[in-house]
């Protein structure tokens, strides 16, 4: 019996000790949320109105900002900090090329299922103008 109490009391150690064990990661997410924003091209600003996330298992990632216009950007992501419910953000292109080039991190809820605010930096490298994007959630 005695040693049965230390088996059970390394296991609760172990999965103290490593969050991603005690909490289940999703291997995919899709969510959107609406809530206000800038997108900075350049000098030019446009106003953000809501996102739309989808990360696949594969590691791929597409956002979608909703502007006055929506605008489709690809890329990678992979598990950001834990502390903050991030998620980083590699950004590599858009539909129809490979010309973006930035990070950005994509902040999550607690449980890990909704968006609080995105924020990135992007290289066009065909015009060579930065784009910033900004973006905080309504609060649900």
């Amino acid at each position: 019996m005695h040693g049965n109490l230390k088996v059970v009391a390394a296991c609760i150690c172990t999965m103290l000790a490593v969050p991603s064990l005690a909490v289940p990661q999703p291997k995919h997410l899709v969510v959107n949320t609406s809530g206000e924003g800038t997108i900075r091209i350049g000098e030019e600003e446009f106003k953000l109105h809501a996102i739309v996330v989808k990360l696949f298992a594969d590691g791929k990632a597409e956002i979608n900002l909703i502007t006055d216009i929506t605008v489709l950007i690809k890329g990678t992501w992979s598990r950001g900090d834990q502390a903050e419910n991030a998620i980083n953000l590699v950004i590599t292109g858009n539909v129809t090329s490979s010309s973006l080039e930035g990070t950005g991190k994509l902040f999550l809820t607690q449980n890990r299922k909704s968006i609080t605010g995105m924020k990135a930096e992007v290289l066009n490298k065909t015009t060579k103008r930065t784009i910033n994007i900004d973006f905080v959630a309504k609060p649900a």
